[in-house]
């Protein structure tokens, strides 16, 4: 469960996640039938201001934002059913539940709503797997897919511009997300997760959890991996020795409870101090008398040491 900067050339999507759990093996059928919904053609204005390009679509969890749901099927996949497809949204719904919650814990509101985009059929295939290395062809499509996503309509529903897109893929994989970078500007403005059908370190063809999509949602928002093979140059090994001693429950360091086994119907991890400031639930966290790397955070961005002026920050909403 990894985040990705999008690059001139689309970067390959290569996750890794520690676990030795085999891989999932399942049989997919070929007469997969064509469940679409027709693809928007919305084309998002020219020109985002400075403060857009160094947000990307998603800017903070204390500012109202829209996350889209589009189940995605492919012609070698069985196809999403109604019921999983039921099943996967209520498991989004308990992790914006949870994020409530755990902002409440923090003073502050967070404002996520919940749009149903529907199905959309692939034109490039999903490869999946406990790596998922998607191709650049299958990022490319789903990036030009987020570009076309009717924003005027959303604006005019949901009274915000922050929108960012939830994908479920119609196999097994580890779930990652793709993330805009402050030196990104226009390139690669809208953000999304992609989650899998499967947990592919589960033996059994397990749904992902409610956590897996909490901790994705909260990459687009700016909050960093807190595990061994993190890319955020400030997650050194001190810190993760740190976490695994002192916060080892934070959502951003493990999906998993301390068996091992995966919550389909609730979420038992926390939002540490750590990563709430990374997301801007917070002002401060101890740790940053700790690990001065963390004093070029800013809270809701990737790959930033410039502060933003304060009239280019979100302000936050008393719960």
């Amino acid at each position: 469960m990894k985040h990705y900067q999008r690059l001139a050339a689309l970067l390959l999507a290569v996750l890794l996640l520690c676990g030795c759990m085999p891989k999932i093996q399942r049989e997919y059928k070929t007469d997969m039938p064509h469940v679409q919904t027709p693809a928007p053609t919305q084309t998002p204005a020219a020109g985002h201001s400075a403060a857009e390009q160094r947000y990307g679509s998603v800017k903070l969890l204390t500012q109202p934002t829209v996350l889209v749901s589009v189940f995605l099927n492919a012609p070698d996949c069985d196809p999403w059913t109604e019921s999983e497809r039921s099943d996967a949204l209520a498991r989004v719904d308990t992790a914006l539940d949870w994020l409530a919650g755990q902002g409440s814990s923090y003073g502050v509101k967070t404002m996520l709503r919940h749009a149903d985009g529907g199905y959309y059929m692939l034109q490039n295939a999903v490869s999946g797997g406990e790596q998922s290395e998607e191709s650049d062809a299958l990022l490319g499509e789903l990036d030009a897919l987020s570009k076309r996503i009717d924003t005027d309509a959303l604006r005019a529903e949901y009274g915000t511009s922050n929108i960012g897109v939830l994908y479920f893929l119609p196999v097994g994989g580890t779930s990652f997300a793709m993330v805009h970078y402050a030196d990104s500007g226009e390139q690669y403005y809208y953000e999304y997760a992609c989650l899998y059908r499967y947990d592919a370190y589960s033996a059994d063809a397990e749904p992902e959890n409610p956590a897996t999509y909490a901790h994705e949602i909260l990459h687009l928002f700016g909050a960093p991996d807190l595990y061994e093979g993190s890319t955020d140059v400030f997650v050194d090994d001190a810190l993760l020795a740190y976490i695994e001693h002192s916060c080892p429950n934070d959502i951003m360091h493990s999906t998993y409870d301390a068996d091992g086994t995966s919550r389909l119907q609730d979420i038992s991890q926390i939002i540490s101090p750590l990563t709430a400031y990374c997301v801007g639930l917070a002002d401060s966290c101890p740790e940053l008398a700790m690990f001065p790397a963390l004093a070029d955070v800013t809270p809701g961005v990737f790959g930033s040491a410039e502060k933003p002026e304060p009239d280019e920050l979100p302000g936050a909403v008393a719960a």
